[in-house]
């Protein structure tokens, strides 16, 4: 019983109230990272670290991967293998004319979004300061 009633507690602390469905954001900002400067992947990480996209919240490794593949499949990025004379070879990520194009559609989707949170913003706090 106690373990339900954490994963409950879980559960609402990553509720999408708190931000927790935005790593589909993940996508755009690798096409604007690789649209400034190819780079790899563990490097396109440390750039999305520092960014700090998801409020102090660590940059899941593993879905930056995916994402990489996935844009990869989608012709939106492409990689060339690069050799050094130590260590392993590394896949050396660019974005590709297809990529451009999706992070125009990206950005031209956000800003619909932005408006539309706008006014649910302003609704939610005429509704709270309403409630007062």
């Amino acid at each position: 019983m106690a373990n339900s009633r954490q994963n409950q507690i879980d559960a609402s602390e990553k509720c999408s109230c708190r931000g927790y469905n935005l790593d589909k954001l993940i996508q755009p900002n690798i096409l604007i990272i690789l649209a400034k400067q190819s780079m790899h992947g563990y490097s396109i990480i440390q750039e999305l670290e520092r960014k700090n996209l998801f409020v102090d919240e660590r940059v899941d490794n593993t879905g930056v991967y995916r994402a990489l593949k996935t844009l990869e499949d989608r012709e939106m990025i492409r990689f060339e293998w690069i050799t050094e004379k130590s260590g392993p070879a590394k896949k050396n990520y660019m974005i590709t004319e297809k990529g451009f194009e999706c992070l125009e559609n990206w950005i031209s989707t956000l800003e619909d979004y932005k408006k539309s949170i706008e006014t649910i913003i302003e609704e939610g706090k005429n509704v709270l300061k309403d409630r007062k």
